[in-house]
């Protein structure tokens, strides 16, 4: 969606399907009401990059496959897929009768046009997916991919696969129909998103008739609505805000542990993050147990590993290296390293330079509140240290214009590992800010890459993990528990380990 207020057109087509049905020559009485919603407001275009995740997120979007709490791939539009012995070709069956809310039936050849967009416009994408090749045929999708792709169902769940109807495209560019329950009708940015029912959606007629999405922006504001009850229910909400609904008469929580990981990378092409040591240090000086219960009250898991300890990959992981807090041991570290303050002005040098730091985050609840506290442990080690908040820190991790950046990640968006470790640590990851290369990381990413065996390829991501670990290139702080509050009445809204998956066909308020 283009970077300014609009409408989306309100087709015939759209204000049919909103109508009530008919018996004879009457029209039922619609009697579902509307629903008003506090999450984030962003492009629904899964194509669009950073807020790829939005459109599904609000039922507006959906994927072939989808993750289940168990992080375990699940069949959503399809009903049966094989894959060939030399694990290049998957051959996808897909649902009969799924309709976009367009009108336009979503067959093989849809869903090949869709997924052709996006791998033309996301790297990400094309380079998860691999597709060499597709081929359509009523309802039979052939995909072949250009090397054995094991995870290629894992990817399938990714929010870039929603399925998008491309001859609906404006002229815009913007792909705004999916086969979700519920299509967009009207877009104002960072403001607010209005939804009707699609009451052809092959899961059912969507419970609610209408869905507003309202932007959470301003927590305390959102905070304030949903007590007010002008919201239904709440995403995204600060934790100082949970104790406010958990327990209170007339609300409810719903909260599920994530993979999302709080961390701080580090630039390591920089002067005093480029040594492992100082790395080491500030490590230490991390007091992880009071973060987690103090920054997000009491809403995090101290963490070693990138992934949650109930993963087999955490727990094959060797963490031996990983410093546990020390405040002490850091300063000893350092001085060790010849980090000395030799002025008497309480700041170190190195080699006779001030060592200087910048932090760098973005406005994610709980990370400003991390990264004023790694503010304050690194001036208690002596190191002269700035903070920056920003809208986001991607480009300037791009640039690498920092030092360190505190970061929250999902690190298993499609509950495997392989994407997470590959563009984070891979040499060319495309999410790899902080330029860490490794050649057996590298060599064993390959390997990761192509094995099918699911206990391999355990092990291979615990290796990995273990090496990126014992260099010290980041620092995992804890694994985030997501929640949403909402009044007591709502039924079919549930908070997700995945994060994928807000706004259903059963979300509804009952009263």
């Amino acid at each position: 969606m283009k970077k300014m207020k609009r409408m989306a057109a309100l087709i015939l087509s759209c204000a049919l399907a909103a109508v009530c049905p008919v018996m004879g020559s009457q029209a039922e009485e619609d009697t579902r009401k509307a629903f008003v919603f506090g999450d984030y407001v962003g492009d629904v275009d899964p194509a669009s990059g950073a807020y790829a995740w939005v459109g599904m997120r609000i039922g507006v979007m959906e994927s072939l496959f989808k993750l289940d709490d168990s992080m375990t791939v699940q069949k959503n539009l399809v009903d049966d897929y094989s894959v060939s012995d030399d694990g290049l070709v998957w051959t996808i069956k897909l649902r009969d009768n799924v309709q976009f809310q367009s009108g336009n039936p979503m067959d093989a050849d849809a869903v090949k046009a869709s997924l052709e967009r996006t791998c033309s416009m996301q790297s990400r994408a094309e380079s998860e997916l691999d597709i060499a090749s597709m081929e359509a045929d009523g309802n039979v999708l052939t995909i072949t991919t250009k090397k054995p792709n094991p995870v290629l169902p894992n990817c399938l769940c990714d929010p870039y696969s929603g399925i998008v109807d491309v001859k609906s495209i404006g002229d815009d560019g913007d792909a705004t129909v999916g086969t979700g329950p519920f299509k967009l009708v009207e877009y104002v940015e960072n403001e607010r998103m209005e939804l009707d029912a699609f009451d052809d959606y092959w899961a059912g007629k969507p419970a609610s008739k209408h869905v507003t999405i309202r932007s959470i922006s301003d927590l305390d504001a959102s905070s304030m609505a949903l007590q007010n009850k002008e919201l239904d229910a709440c995403y995204g909400l600060s934790y100082d805000a949970r104790d406010l609904f958990d327990g209170t008469p007339g609300f409810k929580i719903s909260q599920a542990a994530t993979s999302r990981v709080y961390k701080v990378y580090f630039n390591l092409e920089h002067e005093f993050t480029g040594d492992p040591n100082f790395r080491k240090a500030v490590g230490m000086a991390i007091d992880k147990s009071s973060y987690a219960q103090v920054l997000v009250n009491g809403a995090g898991t101290p963490a070693k590993t990138s992934f949650p300890e109930v993963t087999p990959f955490a727990e094959k992981t060797d963490v031996s290296a990983v410093p546990d807090f020390d405040m002490d041991g850091a300063k000893a570290l350092l001085e060790e390293s010849g980090y000395i303050d030799t002025d008497g002005d309480g700041i170190l040098e190195k080699d006779g330079q001030k060592v200087s730091i910048q932090i760098i985050t973005y406005g994610r609840t709980g990370l400003p509140q991390t990264g004023q506290a790694l503010q304050s442990a690194l001036q208690q080690l002596g190191v002269e240290t700035s903070f920056e908040q920003l809208d986001s820190t991607e480009d300037r991790g791009r640039a690498g214009t920092y030092d360190l950046s505190v970061y929250a990640e999902v690190t298993l968006p499609t509950g495997d590992p392989y994407s997470y470790l590959m563009n984070n640590f891979g040499t060319d990851g495309i999410q790899n800010f902080g330029k860490y290369s490794n050649a057996e990381v590298d060599e064993l990413l390959d390997q990761l890459a192509m094995e099918f065996d699911v206990d391999k390829r355990n092990e291979l991501a615990a290796q990995i993990d273990g090496i990126v670990l014992s260099d010290n290139s980041i620092c995992n702080i804890f694994h985030l528990n997501m929640y949403m509050a909402m009044k007591d009445t709502v039924v079919g809204l549930d908070q997700s380990p995945v994060d994928y998956y807000h706004i259903t066909y059963q979300t509804c308020v009952e009263e």
